[in-house]
C-alpha cells in the first residue's frame, strides 16, 4: 500500500504514519482521561496543556536522535521542521518526552514519580502505533531475509528498499511494545507499591526491546567502524545506557524509605 492515506497539496498529504501516531495517542488519552490514580495529582487543564508540551517534547526528541545517528548533515537540517515527513527515533522520543515531562510536573509542583508512572503506563501503547506507522512508511526496515513472514515494498515513496524480501522489524517493536503495555496495564502497576518503579520498568523494557529488535534492523549505524564500540549500534549503546539507569533507579528507590520519596 501508498504510505500517503490523502494528498492535499505539495508536500502536504496525510501520512498513514502520522494516523497511526494520532490513533495511538488518541487511545492513550482517552485511556488516561479514565485512570482515576491520574485525576486525583493533575487536573483535566494541566493535563491538556502537559500533553501538547510532551507531544512537542517528544517530537523534537525523536527528530534530533534521528539526525543524530544518521548523520544528517546540517544542509539537511529543516528536517527538524517538515513534521509531515517520517523519521523519528523511538529512544529520542522516550527521552524527550521524560525530559518534558518532568519539567512540567516540577514546574506545576505535583508528584514526579508518582504522576510519571501514570504517564510510562501508556506511553508503549502509543510507540507500538508508532511502529506499526514506521511499517507503513517503510522506515526502520529490517534486514534480507527469506521467512515466509517476511514484507517487500514497492512504491517508490516507501523509505525502504524495494523489491527485496525484509524482515518486518516495525512489526516486531510494534507486538513487543503492546505486549510492554499490557504487562504494565493489567500486571505491575498493581504490585508496583513505590512511586517510580512502574517508570523505571517501562523504560528498562522499551530499552530492551530496542536493543534486541535493533539486530535485525537494515538501518542501524555505528559510532565507530573498528574497536569495542564497533560491535553494538548507536540505539544499542543507547538503550544500554537507558536500561542501567531505569535498573539503578528501581533499586536505589527500593531501598530509599517512603518519606524520602513520596513527594518527587
Amino acid at each position: 500500500m501508498s504510505p500517503i492515506v490523502l494528498h492535499f497539496w505539495g508536500p502536504f498529504s496525510i501520512h498513514a504514519y502520522g494516523v497511526c501516531i494520532a490513533l495511538g495517542i488518541m487511545i492513550a488519552l482517552w485511556l488516561l482521561h479514565k485512570d482515576q490514580k491520574a485525576q486525583q495529582l493533575m487536573s483535566q487543564h494541566d493535563l491538556a496543556v502537559s500533553l501538547q508540551y510532551m507531544i512537542l517534547g517528544g517530537y523534537l526528541g525523536g527528530r534530533f536522535l534521528c539526525m543524530l545517528s544518521e548523520d544528517i548533515s546540517y544542509q539537511n537540517f529543516a528536517l527538524l521542521f517538515k513534521f509531515w515527513e517520517p523519521g523519528f527515533s523511538i529512544l529520542g522520543t522516550i527521552i524527550g518526552i521524560v525530559v518534558t515531562m518532568f519539567a512540567f510536573l516540577w514546574y506545576k509542583k505535583i508528584p514526579i514519580l508518582t504522576y510519571s508512572d501514570r504517564i510510562a503506563i501508556y506511553a508503549p501503547l502509543v510507540q507500538s502505533f508508532g511502529r506499526l506507522g514506521c511499517f507503513f512508511a517503510g522506515c526502520c526496515y529490517g534486514q534480507t531475509t527469506n521467512a515466509w513472514w517476511s514484507v517487500i515494498y514497492r512504491d517508490p515513496e516507501h523509505m525502504a528498499p524495494l523489491h527485496i524480501a525484509l524482515h518486518p522489524t516495525q512489526l516486531y517493536s510494534s507486538a513487543i511494545l503492546f505486549i510492554i503495555f499490557l504487562l504494565l496495564y493489567f500486571y505491575l502497576q498493581r504490585v508496583a507499591k513505590k512511586p517510580g518503579i512502574l517508570l523505571c520498568s517501562c523504560l528498562t523494557l522499551v530499552s530492551i526491546e530496542r536493543f534486541t529488535v535493533d539486530f535485525w534492523r537494515w538501518d542501524r549505524t555505528w559510532w565507530a567502524s573498528s574497536g569495542p564500540v564497533s560491535y553494538l549500534s548507536t540505539n544499542q549503546w543507547i538503550a544500554v545506557a537507558l536500561c542501567i539507569c531505569a535498573i539503578s533507579g528501581i533499586i536505589a528507590l527500593k531501598c530509599f524509605p517512603k518519606k524520602n520519596y513520596g513527594s518527587i
